[in-house]
C-alpha cells in the first residue's frame, strides 16, 4: 500500500495545540487511547477565549473543500476580475463559513464541538479531514449515525508503529462526564449495529466526489478515492478509528480558581486535578467497553476536556463567528 504524506495535505496551522492547550496525559491500552486536555489559563482564571479565537480562524478550512474554494474564486473573478478576486477571496470564504454555522441556538448546536474535533484530529492525529459526513448515494439525506467528520491518515497503534486508517469522529458536549461517555458509546453502538455496519461496508456507501475535501488535481486523488470506497483493496486494508471529543462541566474548576493565587498555581492545581481524574476517566470508559464486546474490537481515541462552564465555550464561539451575542427570538 503506497504511503501518503497526510501531513502535507493538512492546511491548518497545527502548532495551535501547543499555543492553546495543555496535554496533561495520554494513556493507551490495547485499542483505547485517552487524552486529557485543558485550555491554557489566563491569570488565575480558567479561560477558553484564546482557544475560541484560534478555532474561529479555522472556519474556512473546516467548511470549504478545495473544490468549493476554487469555485468561489472563479465566481469572484468573473464578477470583479482576477486581482480583486485574490484580495476578496478570504473574506468571501469566511462569510460563507458564517452562513454554514447559521444563527442557531449555540446551546443546542453541535457544530462548535465538531470544529474543535476537526482541529484536534488534523493536528494531534495528523489525519486529513476528507468529508463532514458519510452519505449513502441511494439517499442523499441519509447520514450514518456516529459521524462528525471523516478523516484519513496513518494511525499509531503502538509506539512507532502506524497503520493506514479511516477515522470517523464523534463530538459530545454535555453537562456531566458520565452523560457524555454514555452518549458517545450509544452513538458507537448505533454505528456498529447490524444495519449501520452493513451500510458502511456496502459498495453503495461512499463519500461522493463533490463532498471530498481533497482537490481533484491532487496527485493522490484517485488513491484517496479508493481509500473511501468500500470494497476496494485499499479500503479493506484500513483499520477503523473513532476519535471522540468529550467536553463536560465540573464544579471542581471553580473551586480551583477560587483557591489559586496566580497563573502558575492555577495550572498546577488543574494538572493535579487531571492526574487524579485520569483513573476515573479510564475506569468509566473501560466499564463501557466491557459492556459492548463489538466496541472492544475497534480503535477509540478520546480527547477529554473538563470545563467550568461549557456554555461559555458555545456562546463564545457563536459571538466570535457572528460578532453578536445569540438572541432567542422566542423570548
Amino acid at each position: 500500500m503506497t504511503t501518503i504524506d497526510w501531513e502535507k495535505k493538512i492546511k491548518i496551522d497545527t502548532a495551535w495545540v501547543d499555543r492553546q492547550l495543555i496535554n496533561h496525559f495520554s494513556d493507551k491500552k490495547l485499542k483505547i487511547t485517552i487524552r486529557g486536555y485543558t485550555p491554557k489559563s489566563t491569570g488565575n482564571q480558567f479561560s477558553c477565549e484564546s482557544l475560541i479565537e484560534e478555532l474561529t480562524f479555522f472556519l474556512p478550512d473546516y467548511v470549504h473543500s478545495e473544490k468549493s474554494k476554487k469555485q468561489k474564486f472563479k465566481s469572484l473573478t468573473s464578477k470583479y476580475g482576477h486581482h480583486n478576486a485574490e484580495n476578496r477571496l478570504d473574506i468571501a470564504l469566511y462569510q460563507e463559513a458564517q452562513t454554514f454555522f447559521g444563527k442557531k441556538n449555540p446551546i443546542t448546536d453541535g457544530k462548535y464541538g465538531e470544529i474543535l474535533l476537526f482541529a484536534l484530529v488534523e493536528s494531534v492525529l495528523k489525519s486529513k479531514m476528507v468529508a463532514h459526513k458519510i452519505i449513502g448515494l441511494s439517499n442523499a439525506n441519509d447520514q450514518i449515525k456516529g459521524g462528525d467528520g471523516i478523516f484519513i491518515g496513518n494511525y499509531e497503534i503502538e509506539k512507532g508503529k502506524f497503520e493506514p486508517a479511516i477515522l470517523i469522529g464523534e463530538s459530545k458536549i454535555m453537562q456531566e462526564f458520565s452523560e457524555s461517555i454514555d452518549d458517545a458509546f450509544d452513538s458507537l453502538d448505533r454505528f456498529h449495529s447490524v444495519d449501520s455496519k452493513a451500510q458502511f461496508n456496502s459498495m453503495e456507501f461512499i463519500v461522493a466526489n463533490n463532498t471530498m475535501f481533497i482537490d481533484n488535481n491532487d496527485i493522490d486523488y484517485d488513491k484517496i478515492y479508493d481509500l473511501l470506497t468500500p470494497g476496494t483493496v485499499d479500503f479493506k486494508k484500513q483499520i477503523l478509528v473513532h476519535p471522540i471529543l468529550i467536553m463536560y462541566n465540573t464544579a471542581k474548576i471553580n473551586s480551583i480558581e477560587t483557591k489559586a493565587k496566580n497563573n502558575e498555581e492555577l495550572e498546577n492545581l488543574i494538572k493535579n486535578y487531571m492526574e487524579k481524574e485520569k483513573f476515573n476517566f479510564i475506569s468509566k470508559i473501560n466499564k463501557k467497553v466491557n459492556l459492548l464486546p463489538s466496541i472492544a474490537k475497534i480503535y477509540i481515541d478520546f480527547f477529554i476536556f473538563p470545563f467550568n462552564d461549557i456554555d461559555s465555550f458555545r456562546n463564545g464561539m457563536y459571538f466570535s463567528i457572528h460578532k453578536v451575542p445569540y438572541q432567542n427570538k422566542n423570548q
